[in-house]
């Protein structure tokens, strides 16, 4: 009887079935928990870097306000009143703070907090100013370190400034004033905005007591309120010098990936947040995508498994169905490998199937003693243009010009391919000098007429640099890897000579 060995033979399958299914989920799970804390690691790499950056900006604002406040307290220290009288701080406050760009003013009170002398062409009609803050933080305390103050608004321009200030004391050590550098917190805001960040995302600046100096995305209702009741304050930011979190701001609503810093010579914080939703959608993507392979696959496993019990019987056919699924599978990996030669970016192949082309064409050159042409450009200021616009315009640059280099009329043997970065290079079989530095103009022209704008770039948009070589192969003095390092020579040569031009080795 063929019963219980044919139940034996389903149990078999079942199991197998089950033990693959547990397997892949397992293998699955495994894989998604790895990779978040990669992505996770990687985001608060990245935000650290961010914090990095912030910080050092706002370090060299204000070690450059306390070096200018310094070196003009010296100087008022050294002519004494008399300075003041002859009206002789005004161009030197005039001079200070053109070499400036963020000094809105520098002014100088005097013990009263009358003010004395400014930047400005003339005094205020009401010089009074003891009712600032800075000015009675300096009176009420003998302290030489310069005084960074809540952000205030103008008196005399109506800007939003930041008051950064020095005491200056009499030779006795009384009160004698205050010089003060106000800083325009329009200067933060147009540093702050060269970064892309998505709406649930800030970037801070605040003092060390919590209170906010500048928010990115800019928000002007939140300059000058205080974080300091908030428990990413309460358990970080005042009580450590520097560190990553990830959690809500108040405790409540979207969760960040907090980082922060505190300078170590101003009393001042810098302070990121990226939401969380934003440092794991690649990692989100990839999940589901995995998600959605391992369900086909397990219908699939099912299926099989079942069309498999029913079949039993029928082992030719199944047979059959296997060699059939093998031959697919060899077409999936032709496909699959076909794919693997195309870069992933431009669509244009990659450098590994150029490799192989040119040991190919190089071969076939020496046996025929035909020219080789190669061609190898690099699109110019192209680090400043992702500096200036971004790596996602950068991307989409690249992408248009893969597109015009595809577009160009070539024969069935070239080749073109992406070399590696901002780098393309285009392989020309049977190609003499003249014809070579035709396609070399042709590639030229396709990428000029792209018009693609870059303010960094001295012609206002983005221009290649070609170096073009054609050898002959069956010389015995070349290489494929020869022929693309004269290629690269032609390549440097023209850019030692200005870029945005053609060179023939």
């Amino acid at each position: 009887m063929d019963g219980p060995p044919r139940f034996s033979l389903i149990l078999q399958v079942a199991a197998s079935a089950l033990f693959l299914a547990v397997v892949l989920v397992s293998l699955t799970g495994w894989h998604l928990y790895h990779t978040y804390q990669l992505a996770l690691t990687r985001s608060q790499t990245n935000i650290l870097n961010l914090t990095q950056a912030l910080s050092q900006h706002a370090n060299d604002t204000f070690m450059q306000a306390e070096i200018l406040l310094t070196d003009l307290a010296q100087r008022i220290a050294q002519d004494g009143s008399a300075a003041v009288q002859q009206g002789q701080l005004h161009p030197l406050f005039t001079a200070k703070m053109r070499a400036l760009p963020q000094v809105r003013g520098i002014f100088l009170y005097d013990a009263a907090g009358h003010m004395v002398a400014t930047s400005d062409n003339a005094l205020p009609a009401n010089t009074d100013f003891a009712d600032r803050d800075y000015y009675r933080y300096h009176r009420d305390h003998n302290d030489a370190n310069l005084h960074i103050g809540k952000v205030i608004r103008s008196q005399l321009t109506g800007e939003l400034i930041l008051p950064v200030s020095l005491r200056i004391n009499r030779p006795d050590g009384s009160f004698a004033g205050v010089l003060l550098e106000s800083v325009v917190i329009d200067y933060f805001r147009h540093f702050y905005a060269r970064f892309v960040i998505d709406d649930d995302s800030t970037l801070m600046m605040m003092l060390n007591n919590g209170t906010v100096l500048y928010r990115h995305p800019y928000n002007e209702r939140a300059i000058g309120s205080s974080i300091s009741a908030t428990p990413l304050y309460q358990k970080l930011i005042g009580q450590q010098a520097s560190g990553v979190m990830t959690g809500a701001l108040n405790g409540q609503g979207a969760q960040k990936i907090y980082s922060f810093t505190h300078l170590q010579q101003f009393p001042v914080a810098i302070t990121t947040g990226m939401s969380l939703d934003q440092a794991l959608v690649d990692w989100r993507q990839d999940a589901i995508s995995h998600l959605i392979l391992v369900v086909i696959f397990l219908a699939l496993l099912s299926l099989l498994a079942i069309s498999f019990i029913r079949q039993i019987r029928r082992r030719m056919r199944v047979e059959e169905e296997l060699r059939h699924a093998q031959r697919e599978l060899r077409k999936l990996n032709r496909s699959l490998e076909h794919l693997a030669r195309r870069d992933g970016l431009t669509g244009l192949y990659n450098r590994r199937h150029f490799d192989l082309a040119l040991t190919d064409e190089f071969n076939r050159a020496v046996l025929s003693h035909d020219s080789l042409g190669i061609i190898l450009l690099d699109i110019d200021f192209f680090k400043q243009y992702n500096d200036l616009y971004g790596h996602v315009a950068g991307d989409n640059c690249l992408k248009r010009i893969g597109e015009a280099l595809k577009a160009l009329s070539l024969r069935h043997r070239d080749r073109i391919a992406r070399y590696g970065g901002e780098e393309f290079i285009i392989l020309l079989p049977q190609t003499n000098v003249a014809g070579a530095r035709e396609v070399a103009q042709q590639v030229y022209e396709a990428i000029t007429e792209l018009a693609i704008a870059h303010q960094a770039s001295p012609t206002g948009i983005l221009t290649p640099s070609i170096g073009v070589y054609v050898g002959q192969p069956a010389s015995g003095d070349e290489s494929p890897s020869r022929m693309v390092s004269r290629a690269d020579t032609a390549l440097y040569q023209a850019k030692r000579e200005g870029r945005n031009r053609i060179c023939l080795a």
